[in-house]
């Protein structure tokens, strides 16, 4: 039996707090045997106790890390969730702003790494020739591997503490990169994407062999209709910031995937 450990980072405030809540609850409700599994939240540099209270009574263990030095963007402080110091085979590390909708426990290998394709890419091809090229990397022939999408990550424990380090130190050589020179300025104005960046390259520099994830890990709920995922039993729903006053999330106009959307939501009223 694969032995896994869940986990996300959050920041304490009340919209993260909604994140990692509603995280934690659909797995528990909508995950199946993703619900026997460890489960771990991270809160940079503190932990609301109430907070920390209602996620221990869905059986979800609290940590609280260090942010990483002012200089990184703040995202990057989910390389954290690779310093664990659990027993597990499997790390799944996943951003706080999903929904888990299905058992996806099928998908995760003991052996393979497995993403997501990335939909939004902040760079053209010549850019990323030269962010590749800058660090004397080959640059992966597969189009869809050319830009690692940190949101979903399955990482088998024997690539964590290589990635890790190889994680944190290409995002510390981007920030020292920004705005060196022309095209840099170009990459600069995209720092938000800063851990993304550091990790296409770190598991291009280990040779680490990625095995992308299919469609139903990578429905966003953007406000934009996506036809090609209109039919799709999504395993996973990315809702970023598309969340209503009353702490809900925005149906999209995808018949199937708002089926789920709804199944959420009627979860989150009760």
């Amino acid at each position: 039996m694969t032995k896994l450990l869940i986990t996300c980072v959050g920041e304490n405030n009340k919209e993260f707090h909604f994140r990692v809540i509603t995280l934690f609850r659909t797995i528990k409700t909508f995950g199946g045997n993703l619900a026997n599994a460890k489960l771990l939240a991270n809160f940079v540099d503190d932990i609301d106790k109430d907070i920390a209270n209602t996620l221990d009574n869905l059986g979800v263990a609290v940590n609280v890390v260090k942010p990483y030095q002012k200089s990184l963007q703040r995202h990057c402080n989910k390389i954290r969730m690779l310093e664990i110091k659990e027993d597990y085979d499997v790390l799944v590390a996943l951003d706080c702003d999903t929904a888990v909708t299905r058992d996806f426990i099928s998908e995760i290998s003991n052996n393979t790494f497995r993403r997501c394709d990335s939909l939004l890419d902040p760079l053209d091809l010549d850019e990323w020739k030269y962010l590749y090229n800058y660090f004397n990397l080959d640059m992966p022939r597969d189009p869809k591997k050319i830009h690692a999408n940190s949101a979903v990550l399955f990482i088998p424990k024997k690539y964590v503490r290589s990635l890790r380090e190889k994680w944190l130190h290409y995002a510390n050589r981007i920030t020292k990169s920004f705005f060196f020179n022309d095209q840099w300025t170009k990459i600069g104005q995209h720092k938000y994407f800063t851990d993304q960046f550091a990790l296409s390259l770190a598991l291009v520099d280990l040779k680490i062999d990625v095995d992308l994830l299919p469609a139903e890990f990578n429905i966003h709920i953007n406000n934009t209709y996506q036809k090609w995922a209109d039919q799709i039993h999504p395993y996973i729903l990315s809702y970023h910031h598309n969340v209503t006053s009353d702490w809900k999330l925005k149906t999209t106009g995808m018949e199937i995937p708002d089926q789920y959307i709804i199944k959420v939501n009627e979860m989150l009223s009760i």
